[in-house]
């Protein structure tokens, strides 16, 4: 599996409320992880949802990928 390139993600933000912002990229790293398995798939699910092409934990924090999901797809299938 490739390693991420660091400029490819951004930090997980909801722009309504930032003290919510916080705590939710912390509840989904830090709060659902099982000995540093489920964090990253949460992370991962989390950012799909929000449209991303999916995202990682990085010091307890929920790192999602810059690139939207459709522009992934539509870069691999055409």
């Amino acid at each position: 599996m490739a390693a991420p390139v660091e400029d490819e993600f951004e930090p997980l933000e909801h722009p309504e409320n930032e003290e919510r912002t916080d705590r939710h990229r912390r509840v989904t790293c830090d709060l659902l992880s099982f000995k540093g398995q489920v964090n990253d798939s949460a992370c991962a699910a989390n950012c799909l949802s929000l449209g991303k092409a999916g995202g990682h934990c990085k010091n307890g924090v929920c790192i999602c990928r810059k690139t939207s999901f459709k522009d992934l797809w539509d870069k691999r299938f055409g």
